[in-house]
């Protein structure tokens, strides 16, 4: 995919009616560059097909680096992963020494789930509103010693 990418890019510049700052042609379905096919064949482009082709590898690129996989398809293994937790980010390096920025949040601590009090008898509701009150206390624990006669 790289390879398709760098070579309509070299295409676009070496194209003779875009080189040099000159005019592109007339007609955008006019012939700009002409490409080989592995069995030898020459391809023709036009500005707008370049311009297409170019179009669908940005959207697939932007849909595939969202995903972990997607990244390392086109960057290379991850190589390194920090947490700047001045700037709440995480930041992933590839092997090509690219960098991705993530949003980071601090994980907050666990709290237990609400009990559900919707379709349930006052008696039973009652009962958990008192057991989660009873936990949700200190206990405390007074030891009595008798001595023995």
């Amino acid at each position: 995919m790289k390879i398709l990418i760098l070579a309509i890019v070299f295409a676009l510049i070496q194209s003779p009616g875009l080189a040099d700052g000159a005019s592109a042609p007339s007609s955008p379905d006019a012939p700009v560059v002409e490409t080989l096919f592995s069995d030898g064949s020459t391809n023709t482009w036009s500005q707008a097909d370049l311009v297409a082709a170019l179009q669908l590898m940005n959207r697939k690129y932007h849909r595939d680096v969202e995903r972990p996989d997607g990244r390392r398809a086109w960057h290379g293994e991850l190589v390194m992963q920090t947490i700047d937790t001045n700037r709440e980010v995480k930041i992933e390096r590839y092997a090509d020494g690219t960098e991705f920025e993530f949003p980071f949040e601090q994980p907050k601590p666990k709290t237990p789930a609400p009990t559900k009090s919707a379709n349930v008898p006052a008696r039973l509701a009652e009962a958990r509103a008192r057991r989660a009150a009873e936990a949700a206390t200190t206990n405390t624990v007074n030891v009595v010693i008798t001595p023995d006669k």
